[in-house]
């Protein structure tokens, strides 16, 4: 599940830069870590739209062909958590034979800029 966290923080970073190098080492062992720009560029814009996406609507996928990197995301549940409109999504990737998923909390502060707040414990 950490690996996804790791994959959705980059996702939906401020400024949309990648992690630092020291950063990224706390994530060898992820399927993310063997991610490219692109992969990264592909899941993201399928995060973006799943957060302007009404809950239950259709699951967003992406592939990479040229490089096995593959993934989803379902939009979930509206909620306010902490006086904060928030999002839940459901992220699921995929890099050849290994896969992660879980459901993340995302919330908007300021309005029009979503964070990642964390994953929603419980769900699946």
């Amino acid at each position: 599940m950490r690996s996804v966290v790791a994959i959705a923080l980059i996702a939906c970073s401020v400024a949309g830069t990648a992690l630092a190098a020291g950063e990224n080492a706390v994530f060898k062992d992820s399927v993310e870590i063997k991610f490219n720009a692109e992969d990264f560029a592909l899941m993201r814009a399928q995060v973006l739209k799943a957060l302007a996406a009404e809950p239950g609507s259709e699951v967003l996928s992406w592939k990479n062909e040229a490089t096995g990197a593959s993934g989803s995301v379902e939009p979930l549940d509206r909620e306010v958590w902490s006086n904060l409109p928030c999002r839940q999504l459901r992220i699921a990737n995929t890099h050849r034979r290994q896969s992660a998923q879980g459901v993340y909390r995302f919330c908007e502060k300021p309005a029009g800029r979503w964070k990642l707040a964390g994953p929603v414990l419980g769900k699946r």
